[in-house]
């Protein structure tokens, strides 16, 4: 998988509005410039050990080329950053959103010394780029986008200096689409990074990641682990991650808050547009909220819809 900063192509990137309607189906194969994902690169040779030792996956179980996705936990089991962690031999790129970088170095740079790692912000040297289908050929490239697992969907990191070019090839093999669409697939697969605002609030089943891959159960002990094991085997776990639509004319935004008739239900996490020109959201909601009207913002706000989650919420033993 080769590697970049955000170029400039309209093509690709300024192509529509967040809030623009699309003109094909969600089977088609598009390509996203990801403007809202950065990189962290993990060097050294217990890059394994230190990221192992922090986040929820089982990162030692990776080859190099392997791609999981992850989540990084305060000592009280309250995530203040997810990702996707890529292999790539004698490195890790964490692939996250650009708003938790700051607070992540900060806090996973604590234990670089004791491990004898570098951590870097390389958000400025790669672009990210989404593709909409987990087998991708590129004609005349010499790329290889990764699979992100049960998504159907793949990433690809590419350098700085090979961004505008590429992007401009791409555009014209694939669909251009802008990020709302990549969102309108994360609210269907109902799978959320969390942006910094929302950083050290949830425990990992609070975003049903015991649901999506993203908890090991096997791997032993990590920071917070020890609540979030208490909190699957215990119970105690009273929100979790919903899908809702929103009507057409209607519109949420991240931080929005959801309330029934008993009071606060939850909060909105993630937000896109689909072709109906209808919002699909990924939102917080408390179970006991479920069997009630939801609005969005106060009592006679808009009404907002819980729609089937595409997985089971068992954990995953993996």
């Amino acid at each position: 998988m080769s590697q970049t900063a955000m170029p400039n192509n309209a093509s690709i990137e300024n192509s529509a509005p967040a809030t623009a309607t699309h003109h094909h189906a969600t089977q088609d194969n598009c390509v996203i410039a990801l403007n809202s994902l950065g990189v962290i690169c993990i060097e050294g040779d217990n890059a394994a050990k230190l990221l192992h030792g922090q986040a929820t996956n089982h990162i030692e179980s990776m080859q190099p080329g392997d791609i999981k996705p992850a989540a990084l936990c305060s000592p009280k089991g309250r995530i203040y950053a997810s990702f996707y962690a890529l292999h790539q031999g004698d490195h890790f790129k964490l692939i996250m959103p650009r708003s938790t970088i700051e607070h992540t170095l900060i806090t996973l740079g604590k234990f670089t010394p004791l491990y004898r790692c570098q951590l870097r912000d390389t958000s400025e040297q790669y672009q990210a780029v989404g593709f909409t289908s987990d087998t991708i050929t590129l004609d005349g490239l010499e790329l290889s986008p990764i699979a992100l697992p049960e998504e159907n969907r793949s990433l690809l990191l590419l350098p700085k200096e090979q961004a505008a070019a590429t992007l401009e090839v791409l555009s014209q093999q694939f669909t251009a689409e802008t990020e709302n669409y990549w969102n309108l697939l994360s609210t269907r697969l109902a799978r959320v990074l969390i942006e910094q605002d929302h950083s050290d609030q949830f425990i990992p089943q609070m975003l049903n990641y015991q649901a999506t891959g993203m908890i090991s159960f096997k791997k032993g002990c990590y920071t917070g682990q020890e609540i979030i094991a208490r909190a699957q085997y215990r119970g105690g776990v009273k929100k979790r991650v919903q899908r809702v639509t929103l009507a057409q004319g209607t519109e949420a935004q991240r931080g929005n808050i959801i309330v029934s008739a008993e009071g606060d239900a939850g909060e909105v996490l993630l937000t896109a547009y689909n072709p109906q020109g209808e919002q699909e959201c990924l939102a917080v909601v408390k179970d006991n909220a479920l069997d009630q009207t939801l609005h969005l913002n106060k009592m006679d706000g808009p009404v907002l819809q819980l729609q089937p989650l595409p997985y089971e919420l068992d954990k995953r033993d993996i």
